[in-house]
């Protein structure tokens, strides 16, 4: 365990402690809450972690992540009550942050309407790559079950600043972001226990599916329904690339895609009965036809016909260095058409403006642009696991991290932490058949490993809430 880790957990850990004091209904708010966005903007403290001199300010001295999950384990077991069968009931799905993606076609192949509720955050910024609302289905707010709990916010914020007051000088409680932060996850954390308990008393519900427990919304839900015997079940939003975003383990099941993740959640004190491999619902519309032909989209984009289509993937400005560096030592680009995706969607892309040969994609949808595609390449990012999926072949700027997990570790040389030499690696592979067959091999042999599913996700999803439903 590197010392980011062991510093970052543990000061979680000092956190949990602290604040255990704070409860609201039964439930200690600070379990509730969303640790990372809590301190992401001390920058001081951010680096702090990295140093081995932190550790000694540290109560909690911890070898392994096993040890939080460990925690809220004992947490989840004083809270559960025995699940009761609940047939009959509604299915309850929860989109937070945009995260839920399920397309269309599996709510209606798999989801009855009459017995399915979808729950949206009440002013939750639509993005132009969210899967719309699927007709016919109902769609409501947790707003609608809110209660008046202004008295109460009062009283437990109050003791919140009387526990920051009990540490003066602390590098996390002190530091204003932190103190504005966890004032409006309280709120949001306390609001959300009460529309839920009012959402189960009102309605029969028989299960939850939720895209993460790692937002104070989805997790708050998912602890209240424990408390009520109903089965929840949280999805994998994404790969795994660092712990941070998949620990703790909060739901009765996490629906993971493949072996990879059953593996590491396992070797992080989680019980094998509580990991479903079920993949994603999103990923089976991979091989769906194209919203727009191959010819028709390359006409509009004006890229040379003879040439091979290069997928760039990209995250805003983040690693802009690098991918400049990976451009520059490129080899082969009069054999190349390299059209850009941009996560967010921006057409203005500095990587745009200082290589001409780089086309911009805005406008058009992610799965149509890896259709038409005969490379990718990307950061590490799920979107080279559904690139592969796709039958791609892909390359990864892979550069390690605190935390950082190793997905794409048995990706070889098609991963490489240096831009330079992911360049010079891809141009081989664009000039030489035995590099192509090496790349080819290792993306099957990957797929084989991390997403070999032979029925469909929404199918495998829909098998595992029949217990419940």
């Amino acid at each position: 365990m590197d010392t980011y880790s062991k510093n970052y957990w543990g000061l979680y850990l000092d956190f949990l402690d602290d604040f255990q004091e704070l409860i609201y209904q039964g439930y200690p708010i600070a379990y509730l809450s969303h640790y990372r966005s809590l301190i992401i903007g001390n920058k001081r403290l951010m680096r702090d972690l990295q140093s081995p001199e932190f550790t000694r300010t540290i109560k909690n001295k911890i070898q392994t992540t096993a040890a939080v999950q460990q925690k809220f384990n004992t947490f989840r077991a004083s809270v559960r009550k025995k699940q009761r069968v609940r047939k009959g009931g509604m299915i309850v799905l929860h989109d937070v942050y945009d995260l839920l993606r399920f397309p269309e076609k599996t709510l209606k192949n798999h989801f009855p309407p009459s017995k399915t509720l979808i729950f949206e955050e009440k002013g939750m910024k639509k993005k132009k790559e969210s899967f719309p609302r699927a007709s016919g289905f109902k769609y409501k707010c947790f707003t609608d079950y809110q209660v008046d709990i202004s008295t109460a916010v009062k009283k437990v914020k109050r003791k919140a600043r009387e526990i920051i007051a009990s540490h003066p000088g602390h590098p996390m409680y002190t530091h204003k972001t932190f103190q504005t932060r966890w004032m409006l996850q309280i709120v949001k954390i306390m609001d959300r226990i009460n529309e839920s308990m009012q959402l189960f008393k009102r309605v029969h519900v028989s299960a939850i599916v939720v895209p993460s427990t790692h937002y104070p919304e989805s997790r708050t839900l998912v602890i209240v329904a424990s408390k009520y015997g109903i089965p929840t079940v949280s999805m994998q939003h994404g790969i795994i690339s660092g712990e941070s975003g998949f620990i703790p383990k909060i739901a009765d099941i996490d629906a993971v895609y493949g072996p990879f993740e059953t593996e590491w959640f396992r070797a992080r004190g989680v019980a094998a009965e509580e990991i479903m491999e079920v993949g994603h619902p999103r990923f089976d519309e991979i091989t769906r036809v194209p919203k727009v032909s191959r010819a028709s989209m390359m006409k509009k984009l004006r890229l040379h016909p003879s040439r091979k289509n290069v997928l760039l993937i990209v995250r805003s400005q983040k690693k802009y260095k690098e991918w400049d560096q990976f451009l520059k030592k490129l080899t082969v680009k009069q054999k190349l058409n390299i059209i850009l995706k941009d996560f967010p969607n921006r057409s203005n892309h500095p990587l745009i403006k200082n290589h001409s040969y780089v086309h911009s994609s805005v406008g058009y949808e992610l799965y149509d642009l890896i259709a038409m595609a005969d490379v990718v390449v990307t950061y590490f990012s799920t979107v080279a696991l559904e690139a592969m999926l796709a039958g791609k072949t892909v390359f990864i700027l892979d550069r390690p991290f605190g935390g950082y997990s190793g997905y794409y570790t048995k990706m070889g040389d098609l991963a490489q932490k240096d831009p330079g030499k992911l360049a010079g690696i891809f141009s081989e592979y664009i000039r030489a058949d035995k590099m192509k067959s090496y790349a080819e091999q290792k993306v099957k042999d990957f797929v084989a490993y991390a997403y070999a599913a032979k029925r469909s996700s929404g199918e495998r999803l829909m098998n595992l809430l029949k217990r419940w439903v």
